[in-house]
């Protein structure tokens, strides 16, 4: 049976980003080391859905169509976030907010037609986040350097689109395809 690994989610752009990017590297370079997302993967994920049969994606996509659009919403991103233990987190996020909260909405519609289709429940409270880096190793300065930089303000992004989207994990990277 032929799969795919799914998730949905949202892009951001990536020249908001760039601008603000390398400095955030450079401020954590000597707190943390590890794995930094590549700025054409930064996203937020409303659900991850995991290996799915081809023959399943229409029907999945046909539900959330719906959901697979453009908004015209304001999405703002605003401070940093860890995850994991804070002396020795896993994980370093831009943090997302939707002033009009159509994020909070819409994850709220996908979880609720993705459940009914017969994917699990997430367990966790919803934090939309983008992932900037995944931390393999941190130092004891990391508390003092997150403290330092947790309300650094990235910018905002005036539309965003919910997709679809197809990961294949690689040596170097994942690779997304937008497929609905």
């Amino acid at each position: 049976m032929d799969v795919k690994r799914l998730f949905v989610a949202t892009f951001v752009s990536r020249n908001l980003f760039e601008r603000h990017y390398q400095t955030i590297q450079d401020n954590f370079k000597d707190a943390c080391s590890g794995k930094w997302t590549e700025l054409e993967n930064l996203h937020f994920t409303y659900k991850f859905l995991g290996n799915v049969a081809t023959n399943k994606i229409p029907e999945i996509a046909e539900l959330l169509k719906d959901n697979l659009i453009e908004y015209t919403s304001t999405l703002k991103f605003n401070g940093l976030g860890i995850l994991g233990n804070p002396q020795n987190p896993n994980v370093l996020y831009s943090r997302v907010y939707s002033p009009d909260k159509s994020v909070l909405a819409n994850f709220l519609e996908i979880e609720k037609k993705m459940t009914k289709y017969g994917f699990k429940k997430e367990r966790q409270k919803f934090l939309p986040h983008i992932t900037l880096l995944r931390i393999k190793k941190s130092e004891e300065s990391i508390t003092e350097t997150f403290e330092k930089n947790k309300d650094v303000y990235i910018g905002k992004q005036i539309n965003y689109r919910i997709n679809l989207v197809a990961s294949t994990l690689t040596q170097l990277r994942p690779v997304y395809e937008i497929i609905a």
